[in-house]
Parts: structure tokens; sequence; C-alpha cells
């Protein structure tokens, strides 16, 4: 009886086999599917099927014939994220090493403020080159210090240092002679700029157009990247400037009036000139483009921090006497310079008295020249130079203090 149950009801059973085993194989793929998603990466198998030199290897939607000798194929997941490119920074390189000097009598100096009546130091002439030299730059905001560093460098090495502005066409030569000094002789070991083509951009901003770049970079072009860059506090550069501006020379004094804060255009006698305020946000703004086009663009030679240089003046000019390709220095020569530092009339003194206020920067004004500071920095940054020694900087306070800078501490 139980038998013909069974026949009778033998597709039923049937049907039912058939679907628990569907079922058993759809939850075994479903497993194998679960697995790939919890362990992510390739799933790699080799069949036992071989051939005299091929080994097949399978994975899931992909088969590779392998020659029987090669190695285990393995992936190795790479994170893309994590790669840093680090852009090359070329380094400034010295400039090339210089001929001899002329000893021609006709291109010797016969004299030198430096060396003031001192007989000993006396002895020391300045030369111009005998072989052309292509022009290299001394170049500086004005105020920075680039006529003293000339009468320094002069000394220290023997050579001439020219300057691309007129006055210095003629000098008194040891044969008692003027000689004409010609611009484009390429006789001196560099030549004085301030690169005033920048400042016209700043100064006229309507011209700031699809020319500027070729604007900004026409004097780096002109010594082709070849100089050495000289860079002073921009809050004692632009109070030098302003004091240069009215004065006229390198000793001169603005009078009281150049240094006070108004909207009114400053009257002294029949002039008008520019606000303080105004002459502040143009200068800051050259001072800015030139020691960032400048570090960006030198190619031999170096920079150099004013600050440093006054404080040590002579470890300073060795640096800068290498930078010059002019490894020996005649240590007689750079203690005379040592000695008379002082007393040479083409910088301004430190300890007289001041013509402007104690603090003569707003706190708009101030912050504007610690942005400008900060440009700078990273300029320099990126060439892997060292930071401006803004520790030795009157008027800076760190940015992060901006808003609670004590005056009385300046």
């Amino acid at each position: 009886m139980r038998l013909g149950l069974l026949r009778r009801n033998f597709h039923y059973f049937s049907t039912v086999a058939i679907i628990s085993c569907c079922y058993v194989l759809l939850l075994r793929t479903s497993t194998k599917s679960g697995d790939d998603d919890i362990h992510p990466g390739p799933h790699l198998s080799f069949s036992d099927v071989k051939t005299n030199d091929l080994i097949i290897v399978e994975r899931p939607g992909d088969i590779q014939v392998l020659p029987q000798s090669a190695p285990p194929v393995t992936e190795e997941y790479v994170d893309k994220s994590e790669l840093i490119f680090t852009p090359t920074i070329k380094k400034i390189e010295k400039l090339p090493r210089i001929g001899p000097p002329s000893m021609e009598p006709n291109k010797t100096l016969n004299w030198l403020d430096l060396w003031s009546n001192d007989t000993i130091c006396n002895q020391f002439t300045v030369h111009l080159l005998e072989e052309n030299l292509l022009p290299r730059a001394l170049v500086s905001f004005p105020g920075s210090g680039n006529t003293w560093l000339r009468m320094l460098l002069m000394g220290v090495t023997g050579l001439y240092v020219d300057t691309i502005y007129p006055g210095d066409e003629f000098f008194i030569s040891k044969a008692g002679s003027k000689y004409e000094l010609k611009k484009d002789c390429n006789c001196s070991l560099l030549q004085k700029t301030h690169d005033l083509s920048l400042f016209s951009v700043v100064y006229n901003m309507a011209m700031a157009n699809k020319s500027s770049e070729k604007r900004l970079n026409q004097e780096v072009e002109h010594f082709r990247g070849d100089g050495i860059l000289v860079i002073r506090n921009p809050f004692k550069a632009i109070l030098s400037y302003r004091n240069f501006a009215f004065g006229g020379n390198m000793a001169g004094l603005a009078p009281v009036e150049a240094f006070k804060q108004g909207i009114e255009p400053v009257k002294i006698g029949n002039r008008k000139i520019s606000t303080w305020d105004q002459f502040i946000s143009r200068s800051v703004a050259s001072w800015e483009m030139l020691a960032t086009v400048w570090i960006r663009g030198l190619k031999r030679g170096g920079v150099v921090y004013y600050e440093k240089l006054r404080r040590d003046t002579g470890p300073q000019l060795l640096r800068m006497a290498e930078m010059l390709g002019i490894p020996d220095v005649n240590k007689d020569r750079l203690e005379c310079v040592l000695r008379h530092n002082q007393d040479n009339s083409f910088k301004r003194s430190e300890s007289g008295p001041k013509n402007y206020p104690k603090n003569p920067f707003t706190e708009s004004q101030h912050l504007l020249i610690l942005k400008s500071i900060q440009s700078v920095q990273l300029a320099l940054k990126e060439r892997g130079l060292d930071p401006l020694p803004v520790e030795l900087y009157d008027f800076y306070t760190p940015m992060y203090q901006y808003g609670h800078w004590n005056i009385s501490s300046l």
C-alpha cells in the first residue's frame, strides 16, 4: 500500500527534490559571492590542467595562459592617494669665477670714500676688470643699503661695482685723468639696480595687462638671472625710501610732515606729495614684487639680508665673495673695510634723531606689510633659501599676535 502511495505521488516528490537541489546550489553561490565581498582583491586559482609549456590561470571572469616557468601571479594594490609629488627645486648656483683686474692706471680708481684719510688702507685701490664680463645685478628695493654695500664690496674685492643710473660715468683715475666709464663696457663686478621696471607696473596699474609678465621679468632677463638680491626689513626700507625721496641723497632726511597720517596730500613748500598712507601702499607692493620676482628668477648668485650684513659684516662679505666667484679675499682689505664700515657717507645714521613718530604705521598699514613679508617668505621657501630674519626686524610682530602688539616694546 505504501509502495502504491509512492508511485501515485512520484511526480510530487521529484519536484520537491529538484527545488531543494536548486536551493542548495543557490545558497552556495551566494556564500561564495559574499566571501568575495569580504575579502576584496583578485581571487586567483590554478587549475590542474597543464600543457607541455603552459599553465592555465583562472580568475573570476578572466582566464590567462602563462608560461609554465612563470612565477605565481600576484597583484599589489597601490593607494594612489598616498603618492606625494614634490616639485623639483632648482638650486641657485654660484656665479662663475671672474678674470683678473686691469692694472692700467687709467682703469684704476683713485678714490674710495670708505677709506677716509687712513694712509694704510689708501694703498688698496679699486680696478675695472681686464676682460669683458656679462653684467650681473646688485638689486634691491630703494633704501636697502645698495650704495653702502657697493662701497663694502669694492673695498673687499678691489673691483669696481657700477650702477645703471647716471652719475658715475666719470671717475678720477690713478693716472690723474677722468676716465669715462661706458655703461656697456661689461668691466665691473656688479651693477647696482632697483629694477624700476617693476615700479611702473605698481604705480601705473592701468598698464598691468597681458604685457605685465614680460615687464615683470624684463630686468631679470637682461641680467640672465645673474646677480645678488639684497632684502631689507620693509618697515625700515620704506622709511628710508621716504627720506631719500625728500633728502635727495643717501643721508638726507624728509620733513616731519612727510610721515603724518591723513587723507589730504602733504604740502611742503610749493610741493604737493602723496600721503604717507599712499606711499606705504605703493612701496610695500613694489618691495614684495621686486623680492618675489628676483627670488624666483635668480639662476646664479644669491640672496643677502641687510640686517645680517649690518650685524655680521665680515662673515656676510666673505659669503658674498664666494657667491661672486672670488674664493680668496685679502685679509688686510677686509680689516680695512671693517675698521671704516661706519665712516662712509653712503648710509643714513641709525643712531641720530628720528624725523618720524615712534610708531609711524597704523594697524592696517602694519597688517599690509606683514602680508607682503609672508609672500616673500613663501617665495624663499619655494627656492629652498633661508627665511627672512624677522627676529631682527624693527616694528615686526608675528601675524598671529596682530591686534595684541605692544607699541611700547618697539
